[in-house]
């Protein structure tokens, strides 16, 4: 810190040069000055951070030169008057004029110390948060190019109405166009999604090269700046001539963005989709103007790449709306109810080729694509299996659906649905079998009861006509015939025991009529009762 002494009385700056620890307060130069005139050359030479100065003095008194140093130089300074009491009207004057603080003469040191502490450790902050501020500056100049492009990105995205806010951020941004009588051309790369799967290195190289060729372009054009609105979409907004006819500035755009894309396409290997925006008068409406330019991209990349289109000539199919093959819709899913899995993959691509015979926006066929698999995931749901489950991609479809192109919708939905029809008829086999086992699990059980087959469907969940197909179908006989193998192969058990009468195996198994029971055993076996536990245990009990 450097301090200033002034008064036309040496004695006093040399006074209070001399008494004050200047070195406690952190001061390494006390100059000394014998009036205005004086203290302002020394100023001009080597500026002080604190001037101590007297009110009357001869050549320049210290309210002039207040004035002078407040006038010419643009620093921080801290002046301090000195004055008697019958100066006290000019300590005033100091006072307005931006002095920290007066004291009267004679001056006490202590108070005077006092005084300089406080306002050097004033100053010292204010110091550093110019320093600070400077720093923040350079940091902010530096980082320029980057702040330029958020600003760009935040210009297209979000509608502000503060048209003096948006020429701010465009002046401090330094962006090289006029901010106004704008086109906005969103630039595509071409399977991006394929690209972004690279390492890094040759995903950002694809983006480095794609943004200088277009760079190049935009030389030829006059006043234009690109800039990454997303990762693989280049945005450029170019000035154009509000006097020349919209159609003219139409066709112009159409042959630069042209241009652009056989460039990227001669230079790189790469290809780009290029939508153009309608003409945007004002910097408020860069979003719309943003939306325009990607919808005309969506539209055409959704149909194919590499090509260029203009948002006006969208207008007819903004017009029309796509037909949803509603009985396309209807065989599909009746097909993956049956399992035929084959018939639903044809199915699908008869849906699609229905569909293509509409025309409309890419929103359209995507909400059409949406709508069929929606259709799908409930039918799967009530058949009671999950979406994840029966699912063949990494990805769900919704989210698909929302962003592939047609061709690899009619490549994938036509997959999803054979998937499904498969997946639908292992899903009942597999119920099937579940059924069967729970219910013959019920049934042995359950086999010395009066059961009937209407019980045992009700106990699984079905109806009896659709448990007694299903039985037939699974276990190749009727569920009559079964339960009557398990019961006389009860019986066979228990005819090896001599101590069971045959009429009262026939009764416990059911068989109230033993000549009923000597019949179904003797169809089955080949031989009676009687004859059976003969042969297995030598003896004849004469019960028949």
């Amino acid at each position: 810190m450097k301090v200033l002494l002034v008064d036309d009385k040496e004695s006093v700056v040399l006074g209070i040069r001399k008494h004050i620890p200047w070195e406690t307060l952190g001061v390494s130069q006390v100059d000394i000055a014998l009036d205005g005139k004086e203290a302002l050359l020394r100023y001009t030479n080597d500026p002080a951070d604190l001037i101590v100065t007297d009110i009357k003095m001869p050549n320049m008194n210290g309210i002039e030169l207040m004035e002078h140093i407040r006038a010419r130089f643009d620093r921080a300074v801290r002046f301090v008057v000195l004055s008697g009491y019958e100066e006290f009207e000019y300590a005033k004057q100091a006072l307005a004029l931006g002095a920290s603080d007066y004291v009267l003469k004679p001056v006490d040191i202590k108070e005077m110390t006092g005084i300089i502490a406080k306002l050097l450790s004033e100053l010292r902050k204010e110091q550093e948060r110019d320093a600070q501020r400077l720093r923040f500056q350079q940091m902010i100049r530096r980082s320029l190019p980057a702040l330029r492009q958020q600003y760009l990105n935040e210009m297209i995205r979000f509608r502000d109405e503060r048209q003096v806010r948006l020429r701010d951020k465009w002046d401090f941004a330094e962006i090289p166009l006029k901010p106004s009588s704008f086109a906005l051309l969103a630039v595509a790369i071409d399977r991006f999604d394929e690209i972004s799967h690279k390492p890094v290195e040759e995903v950002e190289l694809s983006r480095f090269i794609v943004e200088n060729i277009i760079g190049d372009c935009l030389s030829s054009w006059g006043t234009g700046i690109a800039f990454y609105a997303e990762w693989g979409l280049l945005a450029m907004l170019v000035n154009y001539d509000p006097a020349e006819p919209a159609k003219e500035v139409k066709e112009k755009l159409l042959k630069f963005a042209d241009w652009c894309r056989t460039s990227v396409e001669k230079h790189s290997g790469l290809t780009v989709t290029i939508g153009i925006s309608s003409l945007c008068p004002e910097l408020r409406e860069l979003p719309g103007a943003y939306r325009e330019a990607c919808e005309a991209i969506e539209h055409v990349y959704f149909f194919g790449n590499n090509q260029v289109v203009h948002v006006e000539d969208l207008i007819p199919f903004r017009m029309k709306r796509t037909g949803y093959p509603v009985l396309q819709e209807q065989e599909l899913l009746t097909l993956v109810r049956r399992g035929q899995a084959e018939s639903a993959q044809e199915a699908a691509a008869s849906f699609f080729r229905a569909l293509e015979g509409e025309e409309g926006r890419p929103a359209d066929f995507r909400f059409s694509c949406i709508q069929l698999v929606t259709a799908l995931n409930r039918l799967l749901h009530d058949l009671g299996m999950a979406e994840g489950e029966s699912r063949p991609l990494p990805e769900t479809w919704f989210e698909l659906c929302n962003r592939a192109k047609l061709g690899e919708l009619k490549e994938h939905i036509p997959v999803w649905f054979h998937h499904a029809a498969l997946q639908v008829k292992q899903f009942v086999q597999a119920g099937s079998k579940s059924i069967i086992g729970e219910a013959k699990t019920f049934i042995e059980q359950n086999l010395l009861q009066p059961i009937g087959l209407s019980a045992v469907a009700d106990y699984v969940g079905v109806s009896p006509n659709y448990f007694s197909g299903l039985f037939k179908r699974e276990t190749g006989i009727s569920f009559v015939e079964y339960v009557t193998d398990l019961k006389l192969a009860l019986a066979k058990d228990w005819l090896e025991d001599a101590a069971i009468p045959i009429y009262e195996i026939a009764e416990r198994l059911g068989y109230h009529d033993r000549k009923y029971f000597r019949e179904i055993f003797k169809k089955k076996n080949g031989i009676t009762p009687s004859e059976y536990r003969e042969q297995r245990l030598g003896t004849s009990t004469g019960e028949e």
